[in-house]
């Protein structure tokens, strides 16, 4: 079941980002560029060191307002621990990549949170996780996607969850699964709270679409490098070792090595994502200095239009 003929046009990659935080993504897209991405999409909020990164576009997060941000904001309740504003964004976004994909024309997209990084092509990404976009009965053509962080999104499936948020956020009876859901995580994790990853999961449950399997073989998608998942790891991290480009971890049980398509640095393991990309020296060290005068104040993007 391939999922990308050798014919058909590679994905582009995309990432979202908003806030005065621009290094990290900078790393990511940098990494994506140096893994063979041929077209690279951030949607900001504001210009960061990515823009200096040639053949990267730059799409305005501002433009989510024309595609339902607007009205998503005047319904939406904050289950979470997180600010509002920035709760609020973390739906939004799915707005901004609606706006990206009917301004564009665009049929396919590789959506990447902004702390991954990308060590394959989209191309081979695909060709490794065959998803099927086409051909069925179902709602949304049988959509699958490797994971929540690693996304193939098609204009059908954000659509689908752009209404999915308005109306769970809207009804009266939306809110209150919302609200139990929220209830019921914060007695596991009171630092948490409803975010879109439980609307993919609502939509994976519901047989709309469904994540690729991770654990049959090589190559992998790391959900998370904090979680060791069955592999060596080193200072509560997965050992992680390098093969050229190309990372790889060992499985604790039989020894095996994988090669990992994608690593993810999620939470206070942001800034690794500056150590791990495999770019240049003196670009890494450069984004490494500009990271630490970031979070110091010292140094803030520009807002963009």
């Amino acid at each position: 079941m391939p999922s990308l003929s050798p014919t058909s046009p590679e994905p582009p990659v995309v990432f979202v980002h908003t806030g005065a935080a621009q290094v990290i993504v900078t790393a990511c897209v940098a990494q994506a560029k140096a893994a063979g991405a041929r077209r690279i999409f951030v949607i900001s909020d504001r210009l960061g060191p990515w823009a200096l990164i040639p053949g990267v576009e730059r799409y305005p997060f501002s433009n989510a307002e024309r595609f339902g941000a607007r009205e998503f904001r005047s319904v939406f309740v904050n289950y979470s621990s997180y600010p509002p504003a920035y709760a609020a964004i973390i739906f939004e976004k799915f707005f901004a990549i609606k706006g990206l994909f009917e301004t564009h024309g665009l049929e396919k997209i590789l959506f990447l949170d902004s702390d991954l990084l990308l060590f394959s092509t989209p191309g081979e990404l695909a060709q490794a996780y065959p998803c099927d976009f086409s051909g069925t009965d179902c709602e949304l053509d049988d959509h699958a996607t490797v994971s929540p962080h690693c996304m193939f999104l098609t204009p059908k499936v954000c659509d689908w969850i752009c209404k999915k948020l308005l109306e769970s956020f809207g009804s009266e009876a939306g809110r209150e699964k919302l609200r139990a859901l929220w209830e019921h995580k914060k007695a596991l994790d009171p630092s948490f709270g409803i975010c879109e990853m439980d609307f993919l999961a609502f939509a994976r449950d519901s047989g709309l679409f469904r994540y690729a399997k991770l654990n049959q073989g090589n190559p992998r998608v790391d959900l998370a490098l904090g979680n060791l998942e069955g592999f060596t790891g080193a200072d509560g991290l997965k050992a992680i070792t390098f093969e050229g480009p190309h990372p790889y971890g060992t499985q604790e049980a039989t020894g095996e090595r994988v090669r990992f398509y994608v690593l993810h640095m999620q939470g206070y393991l942001k800034h690794l994502c500056i150590h791990h990309a495999q770019i240049p020296w003196v670009y890494q060290k450069a984004l490494y200095l500009l990271w630490a005068l970031e979070q110091r104040g010292w140094v803030k993007w520009p807002r963009s239009v």
